[in-house]
């Protein structure tokens, strides 16, 4: 990934939280964004690696949806549909050369949001808002906690995610920039913009010197300034169409792929694979069935209340109202961390009470200092998966609840 292609990423990641805190401002007319807003799907990258190059802000759109993820589940259990962040269009639809130049000194008026339907009615403002931010928007402080500290804690997570990575995202950019293949095309490129009168090394360098001359000018010197940065950014991205784009592609294919495959368990922990983790063979299924699944010799353990709060976990394997507990893991400690462990709990055909259930998730013992465990929980009602998602738990003591119905109540 070229210097280029960082810089968008973070002009990407950063018309994201502009926009948002936009969204906050006019709060009362805020509705709900489509939950991509037209951007790549993240669980693309494991059938096109290279979508890590062709798209800069992929990594940036998975962090996002498991925060926003978060806080729309923690504001359904208070009773409250979450509208989500306010998401400006991909980058590249942001930024045209000959209108905005890089965005720096040139460029248009700010975008508006595009936001879809939903969100809260000036009626449940109030309520909204004690959900979300633990008071109301007049009286909130950072402390206040409610859905945005959990949002806030999924943030952290992930971004945690992101630089434990083995194969971190910065040595895939200085892997990419010192590919020979690249190198040359990078000198091809420079040429070709010395033929049309600009003398830069890299596109990174015209940004650069674009955003030093802006912060000693001001008036019409900014605005001539803008002018030549059009110009400017019109001759780099036709020259960029002509030399790096086709040689990124390449590098990308060499690289992508072995990013994806080094970094498999975090990416997974952030971006789950499409149709989940597979469950293993010999597990009870029925009306109901639960599953939980990790790798480590952590002891997790889980457990289902049914609608009469009667509760299935490793001291009652068995409830009256058919629940069962057939398969438990890690107790003590001894699974391998190479090998998955998994819990199940089912309720036979045609056994399961209808009503409210609640399939909870608890870290019970890191065993020697395993630390943060990541895990897959699957709920099946009448063999539909109805919650099929990657939690993750910070320490001992820490839990996951999850409610589902079974029929009508």
């Amino acid at each position: 990934m070229n210097r280029t292609r960082s810089t968008l990423v973070w002009i990407w990641l950063a018309t994201t939280v502009v926009v948002a805190i936009v969204a906050v401002l006019w709060y009362r007319s805020a509705t709900r964004v489509p939950i991509l807003a037209g951007r790549t799907d993240p669980s693309a990258l494991w059938e096109d690696p290279t979508l890590l190059f062709a798209d800069p802000g992929l990594l940036g759109t998975a962090v996002e949806l498991r925060v926003t993820e978060a806080v729309r589940a923690c504001m359904e259990e208070k009773g409250q549909t979450f509208r989500g962040p306010a998401v400006a269009q991909s980058i590249y639809e942001l930024l045209d050369p000959a209108r905005d130049g890089y965005g720096i000194a040139a460029g248009g008026a700010t975008p508006r949001p595009n936001l879809g339907s939903g969100g809260p009615s000036s009626g449940d403002r109030s309520e909204y808002e004690t959900a979300l931010y633990g008071t109301s928007l007049e009286l909130a402080t950072s402390d206040d906690g409610g859905c945005a500290a959990v949002g806030y804690q999924a943030l952290e997570t992930a971004v945690n995610t992101l630089e434990g990575m083995p194969y971190t995202v910065d040595q895939l950019e200085i892997d990419a920039q010192s590919d020979p293949d690249y190198v040359l095309a990078l000198e091809a490129w420079a040429t070709c913009m010395a033929q049309r009168g600009h003398s830069a090394s890299s596109p990174d360098e015209l940004m650069e010197r674009q955003a030093t001359l802006l912060a000693t000018v001001g008036g019409d010197e900014a605005r001539a300034l803008g002018d030549e940065e059009r110009e400017i950014a019109v001759d780099d991205f036709e020259c960029r169409s002509l030399t790096i784009d086709t040689v990124i592609r390449q590098v990308a294919e060499r690289l992508a792929p072995m990013f994806v495959e080094r970094n498999r368990t975090e990416l997974e922990t952030l971006i789950p694979r499409p149709g989940g983790a597979d469950l293993p063979s010999g597990l009870g299924s029925g009306d109901v069935q639960v599953t939980l699944i990790w790798t480590s010799k952590a002891d997790l353990d889980l457990a289902v209340t049914d609608p009469s709060l009667e509760e299935v976990y490793y001291s009652n394997p068995t409830a009256s109202s058919g629940g069962t507990l057939d398969r438990d893991a890690n107790y003590p400690c001894n699974t391998d961390s190479s090998s998955p462990a998994a819990e199940n709990i089912y309720w036979p055909t045609g056994a399961a009470p209808s009503g409210d259930y609640r399939a909870s998730v608890i870290y019970t013992s890191d065993c020697s200092r395993e630390g943060v465990q990541t895990f897959d929980l699957i709920i099946q009602v009448g063999g539909v998966v109805v919650h099929q998602q990657r939690h993750t738990l910070q320490s001992a003591g820490d839990r996951v609840d999850i409610d589902f119905t079974v029929g009508s109540k």
